[in-house]
């Protein structure tokens, strides 16, 4: 019997998904290396974006006009909130909404298809942003045990993983506090390195960015922290906690006291209510802070959410207009963090066959792939 694992969305669903493939494997199953071989096909669904449900409506179309003996379990967020209606569109497949039901082991000791291993380290989130469905969805606050996770990392980097993220659906809830796992992992007696993902500006302490500057070798200096509009009427109405101010001071901080570090962030454009004006804020914003990369998403309508009753949208028209314009802004901010880094030797790990990625998030081409830890010329 074959399975293949289709997975949509973020870090914590990727691995997720590797849980689901290692559950499989206990029960002697093999994977599929072509969907259309599968005996078994799970997809792990998304329901961040319009655009994610409707690429995984896409796939379940095409999936089910394959041969009838294919089995096809849909599990993940867009599964949880569209039950019902996928229930009547699709009746012959299975729908998990407890995606917990898949897995019995909630760690990893191999990654599949990675170079890098994800550990999800925490899940669920309670804040409650305006245009966000997740806290709905997954608003049980859940921390992995502190032991686990020291288990779970030595054993993916005795298997060859030497760079470890930390994922979560909001890391900064981690129990005890993310710095003090942090502390706990980097004292793992082997060699890798370690990159926090996306962390809000308000759970950065003292202690992280001292971590950082103390340890340059084992925590990557990059820290991927949401930004999503660069203006404070629009921050207010994100219900995000910080204004931009704060975010400017907060990571001129970092950026100032750990050399060569990596600023990435995300922006919602076209958010209800956005004015012009509020768009060149955010524009203005993004050109005087020092970002190396940013995540654009054009702002998408989440029933059950505050955002969703807002009175005021923007024409689809003016968000795709806004998006372009910070994609231009983002490939700026791109090219001259990495000219400023061009001359510089970077430890780096491969990641697929002809690249390997820096410590600061920089992608270099034409390598061959390595193991380990190595160095590359940023040219």
């Amino acid at each position: 019997m074959k399975y293949f694992i289709y997975s949509f969305g973020c870090k914590v669903n990727q691995y997720e998904s590797r849980l689901i493939s290692q559950e499989f494997k206990k029960l002697g199953f093999a994977n599929a290396q072509d969907i259309k071989n599968a005996d078994i096909v799970v997809i792990n669904s998304c329901a961040v974006t319009k655009s994610a449900e409707k690429e995984c409506l896409y796939l379940l179309r095409k999936i089910s006009k394959f041969s009838q003996r294919i089995k096809i379990l849909l599990t993940g967020c867009f599964a949880k909130i569209k039950f019902q209606e996928i229930a009547q569109n699709f009746p012959d497949i299975e729908i998990i909404t407890d995606k917990t039901k898949l897995w019995t082991k909630e760690t990893l000791s191999i990654f599949e298809k990675r170079s890098r291993a994800f550990v999800k380290i925490q899940d669920g989130c309670d804040s409650f942003c305006s245009y966000c469905i997740v806290p709905y969805i997954r608003n049980v606050l859940w921390s992995k045990p502190e032991r686990d996770v020291i288990l779970e990392i030595s054993e993916l980097v005795k298997n060859g993983y030497a760079e470890i993220v930390l994922s979560g659906i909001h890391i900064g809830k981690y129990e005890g506090g993310l710095s003090k796992i942090v502390r706990k992992i980097i004292e793992i007696p082997l060699n890798f390195r370690v990159r926090i993902s996306s962390v809000e500006l308000n759970e950065i302490d003292a202690d992280i960015i001292e971590l950082m500057k103390k340890y340059p070798d084992k925590i990557c200096p990059h820290l991927h922290i949401p930004l999503q509009s660069g203006s404070d009427a629009i921050l207010a109405l994100m219900n995000r906690k910080y204004s931009a101010k704060n975010y400017f001071d907060k990571t001129a901080e970092i950026l100032n006291s750990i050399p060569n570090f990596s600023l990435t962030a995300d922006i919602i454009s076209g958010f209800p209510f956005e004015t012009l004006e509020n768009h060149i804020e955010t524009c203005k914003f993004v050109e005087k802070t020092s970002f190396s990369r940013l995540h654009i998403f054009s702002y998408s309508d989440r029933e059950g959410t505050k955002a969703f009753s807002f009175k005021k949208k923007v024409v689809p028209e003016e968000i795709k207009r806004r998006t372009t314009q910070l994609l231009e802004m983002d490939k700026v901010k791109r090219q001259e963090f990495f000219s400023a880094n061009v001359g510089q030797k970077r430890k780096a790990v491969s990641i697929g066959q002809t690249k390997a990625l820096t410590d600061n998030y920089i992608i270099v081409e034409n390598m061959k792939p390595q193991n380990g830890i190595f160095e590359v010329d940023v040219v």
